[in-house]
């Protein structure tokens, strides 16, 4: 018999557990790290040793030129102060996309309702009206055919109108 060693039953430790999904985070569940593409984005790297150099200088330079970030948040800045700029500048383009996004389905919801044309679209019914005592009583009543009608009785369209030669549809 061979000699056999004591194998860990745990294969993974806690603090390799702990590591792993770190990175796996970090790494946003990808197999390859992140990767930076902005030139020298610490502000350590460009100070240490002799600085940037011109070449590295006018890369970053090319880096930040059209940045709309830079350009709300500079004038901004120097009205409000670093911190409230800061602010607006990561919370007005989500205020934007709410505006926006809820412009949208108002628009899709006042604009494509179902009606007696088509089947596709969105079906609103209003609030009922409160009816207290005697206003029961006086509440227009409806025909059996005003039930699910959408529109119908009030169409524009495809109405028949009689000829001046018969007044009956013949088949």
């Amino acid at each position: 018999m061979a000699n056999v060693t004591k194998l860990d039953p745990v294969m993974e430790k806690p603090w390799q557990r702990a590591r792993r999904m770190e990175r796996y985070d970090f790494w946003r569940k990808s197999s390859y790290p992140p990767m930076n593409i902005e030139p020298v984005p610490f502000e350590r790297n460009r100070l240490a040793g002799e600085g940037m150099s011109p070449e590295v200088r006018a890369l970053r330079k090319q880096f930040y030129r059209f940045l709309p970030d830079l350009i709300f948040f500079g004038p901004v800045k120097a009205i409000v102060g670093y911190n409230t700029a800061l602010l607006l500048r990561l919370t007005l383009p989500k205020i934007g996309l709410v505006f926006g996004a809820s412009y949208l389905v108002w628009y899709h919801l006042k604009y494509n309702q179902r009606d007696w044309t088509r089947e596709a679209g969105v079906i609103i019914y209003g609030a009922k009206p409160t009816l207290l005592g005697f206003d029961a009583l006086n509440f227009p009543s409806k025909e059996k055919t005003d039930y699910c009608e959408r529109g119908f009785k009030e169409r524009k369209a495809l109405l028949y109108k009689p000829t001046s030669k018969s007044d009956t549809i013949v088949p």
